[in-house]
């Protein structure tokens, strides 16, 4: 059992480590040796040692480079690709997929490779929180952290209420995202009774009254850990009851209402760009009010967007990023990051080109930036 909530208990993945089982278990059976099946999963299982090599020898820079992966990754296919076909060859008619003929052999093939990208792919994410594959017209939304994270989203049915175990992994066609207008993702963290219970969330009182405007030390040091796993609009308004089964602030009741937590916003395809955006409105110019801009203001009971840190990768080129420059990646790990909309009007949003190789990785809890350790009152 993980009775630290900081460190992050990992499942087994039988995906990946079970091909290369598989592979040892076939070539050293005599009943089967020399075999294409035998073949085949020695094949397998090395294509898989490939592509984590080829993932271990780029995580040695101090940062990926996409071009050197594809390079890396490529040798692994093509090696794969020319050993399983003179293996096929050989003795074809004994061949995984012979039943079907010669279509039937390229289709296991292609399967093969699917399942040892995705195995691969997954390993990768859990080792350092970026995908291995490409991930062109795609969003993959990763949990590195230590609990389940629960989505939440007012714009997309797709997203809202889907719920990301620890070290697990959701993926969304951009294609299937709503074009052209704003995709926004909220999350939060999914905490047990026990651990609401050592949470204490009535004892978050600096966000009290609802009518004292949100300000970043509300979320900081000494109320750090209320801010990652307490809900905060129902701290505000004194609602948070020290019961931890009945309680809307965290636990099996919290009110997951879509008014807090790490914001992310992606517009995809609009006259031919996306756009991206972190927000957490941490130091709002004005509270809204008569003779203020009602578009670069905020109500006193407007909510600080940050619990969860989180990393945005985006393949596919640099994007525009207005006074941050031209970047690849946006980074939020506290409540006053610079990648982050700080005001409603904050110059923060990045536009990228659509389509092509554009795609999304957006891992929360990146390597180095956990969630909070929760007290235990035991």
């Amino acid at each position: 059992m993980n009775n630290n909530p900081s460190v992050v208990v990992r499942p087994f993945r039988a995906c990946a480590c079970g091909a290369l089982l598989l592979a040892s278990q076939v070539s050293a059976d005599p009943a089967v040796g020399g075999s294409c099946e035998a073949e085949v999963g020695v094949i397998a299982g090395d294509y898989i040692a490939c592509l984590l090599e080829a993932h271990a020898d780029n995580l040695h820079g101090e940062a990926q480079d996409p071009a050197r992966m594809a390079v890396g990754l490529e040798d692994c296919d093509r090696e794969h690709l020319q050993r399983y076909v003179e293996t096929v060859l050989q003795d074809p008619a004994s061949c995984p997929g012979a039943e079907e003929s010669f279509d039937g052999l390229f289709k296991h093939l292609r399967q093969l490779h699917q399942g040892a990208l995705g195995a691969v792919d997954q390993v990768a994410l859990l080792v350092s929180g970026r995908s291995i594959t490409p991930v062109a017209g795609k969003v993959i939304l990763f949990n590195n952290c230590a609990l389940p994270l629960k989505l939440m989203s007012d714009t997309n049915a797709a997203i809202d209420g889907n719920v990301l175990q620890a070290g697990e992994q959701e993926t969304f066609p951009i294609g299937e995202l709503h074009a052209g207008s704003p995709n926004t993702i909220l999350v939060a963290p999914v905490t047990t009774r026990d651990q609401c219970g050592d949470l204490a969330c009535e004892d978050w009182t600096a966000v009290q009254p609802n009518r004292v405007q949100r300000e970043p030390g509300m979320w900081e040091d000494p109320n750090l850990t209320y801010a990652a796993y307490c809900q905060p609009t129902n701290a505000a308004a004194a609602q948070c009851s020290s019961d931890p089964a009945e309680t809307p602030c965290c636990g099996p009741n919290m009110n997951y209402d879509k008014t807090f937590g790490t914001h992310l916003e992606l517009t995809p395809d609009f006259q031919g760009q996306d756009f991206v955006n972190l927000s957490t409105n941490a130091m709002p110019p004005l509270l809204c009010g008569p003779g203020v801009d009602p578009n670069n203001c905020v109500t006193a009971s407007a909510n600080i967007f940050f619990n969860v840190p989180i990393h945005v990768d985006m393949a596919g080129g640099d994007c525009a990023c207005d006074s941050l420059g031209n970047r690849s990646q946006l980074i939020c790990t506290t409540v006053s990051c610079e990648d982050a909309y700080q005001y409603p009007l904050d110059p923060k949003q990045c536009a990228c080109s659509s389509g092509g190789q554009r795609g999304y990785t957006v891992t929360y809890c990146p390597e180095g930036s956990p969630l909070p350790r929760i007290p235990s009152a035991s």
